[in-house]
C-alpha cells in the first residue's frame, strides 16, 4: 500500500513538473542571470553573448535530456512574458542610469514582474523558499541609495537581479533534474 501511495505521489509530482516545464528549465535562468552580472561589471556586449549561449546551450540539454515537451499556447506566454520583462526592465534602467531618484526603478518592477511570473510560471509546482529569497534581495536593492550604499548606481539592479536568476535558475534545474527522468535513447 505505501508503494502504490509513493509512486501516486511520484505521478503527481512528475505530472505537475512537465506543466510547468518550460519555466523550471533553471540553466536557462541561470545563463541569463549570469549575463546580468557580466553586463554589470562591464559589457553589454559580453553580456549579450552570454545570455544567447547561456540559452542556446539550455534549449539543447533539456531537449536532448528530456524531449520537447511543450504546448504552444505555454510557448507563447513565455516569450510575451519575456518580452514584457525586457522592455519593462530597459525602460527601468534608462530611467534609473538617467533621472538619479532616490530608489531604483529596476529592481521594483523587477520584484513586480518576479511576483507575476512566480503566480504564472509556477502554478503546478509551486514557489520554493529560494525564489522567495530572490524576490526579496531584489526588492530591497531598489533601496540601497536611500542608505547610502549607492557606489553601483544602476549596476546594483543588474547585480541583485543577476544574482537573484542565477539562484532561481540553479533551484529549478535542480527540480527538475530530480523530477523528470531522462529521455531514452535509441
Amino acid at each position: 500500500m505505501t508503494n502504490q501511495l509513493d509512486n501516486a505521489t511520484d505521478l503527481r509530482r512528475t505530472a505537475a513538473v512537465a506543466a510547468d516545464y518550460e519555466v523550471l528549465q533553471g540553466l536557462i535562468t541561470a545563463a541569463t542571470g549570469a549575463g546580468l552580472l557580466v553586463w554589470a561589471f562591464g559589457s553589454s556586449t559580453w553580456a549579450t553573448i552570454v545570455m544567447a549561449l547561456g540559452v542556446a546551450v539550455g534549449v539543447g540539454y533539456y531537449q536532448k535530456r528530456f524531449g520537447k515537451a511543450v504546448s504552444r499556447h505555454s510557448a507563447i506566454l513565455t516569450v510575451a512574458f519575456a518580452l514584457v520583462a525586457v522592455v519593462v526592465g530597459s525602460a527601468a534602467y534608462g530611467v534609473d542610469r538617467t533621472l538619479g531618484l532616490p530608489v531604483l526603478v529596476l529592481p521594483l518592477a523587477a520584484a513586480v514582474l518576479m511576483l507575476v511570473g512566480f503566480r504564472w510560471g509556477y502554478r503546478h509546482v509551486g514557489v520554493e523558499p529560494a525564489h522567495w529569497v530572490a524576490l526579496g534581495l531584489v526588492a530591497v536593492s531598489a533601496f540601497v541609495p536611500l542608505v547610502g550604499l549607492d557606489g553601483l548606481r544602476e549596476r546594483t539592479g543588474l547585480l541583485s537581479l543577476g544574482a537573484a536568476l542565477v539562484l532561481i535558475g540553479l533551484v529549478d534545474h535542480a527540480r527538475l533534474v530530480r523530477s523528470m527522468k531522462p529521455v531514452p535513447r535509441d
